[in-house]
């Protein structure tokens, strides 16, 4: 079973300042649209785990359109180009302190919180879920 790092806050942060809707003064009324698809991202403590889950999720999801891998080091070069302009938050990070991800996108159409649903009860604790999904998320 996969494993999940305990210190993930902060990738999930940083999910939401990737995935936040592009929305402008003059689009608030109009339907929101986001930069990037629908997500939902496993987080898992180790690399080892990223191949058997990426199968696991692909053969027993129809409604997913891809999945793709990311390893605890592409998780921390992520973070370093993401807060490049914060040396402060650069200065405390750690590769093993971010986890490994397996980003899932649902097919379109599909629902993502319902994926997301189903994802959470295939992998229990400690593999951790985040939904990044367009609108669940905040105004920017």
């Amino acid at each position: 079973m996969a494993l999940v790092l305990g210190v993930v806050a902060v990738v999930g942060v940083t999910g939401m300042v990737v995935w936040a809707p592009a929305v402008t003064s003059t689009q608030a009324a109009a339907p929101r649209q986001c930069a990037q698809p629908d997500e939902v991202d496993i987080y898992l403590h180790d690399d080892a785990d990223l191949s058997q889950v990426q199968a696991q999720v692909l053969a027993t999801h129809q409604d997913v359109e891809s999945v793709v891998t990311q390893t605890r080091q592409q998780t921390f070069e992520e973070f370093q180009r993401m807060f490049a302009d914060q040396p402060d938050v650069l200065k405390t990070a750690r590769a093993e302190a971010l986890p490994a991800v397996v980003k899932v996108r649902p097919k379109p159409g599909a629902s993502a919180s319902a994926l997301g649903d189903r994802l959470t009860r295939q992998f229990p604790a400690p593999a951790e879920i985040h939904r990044l999904i367009c609108g669940e998320l905040g105004n920017p």
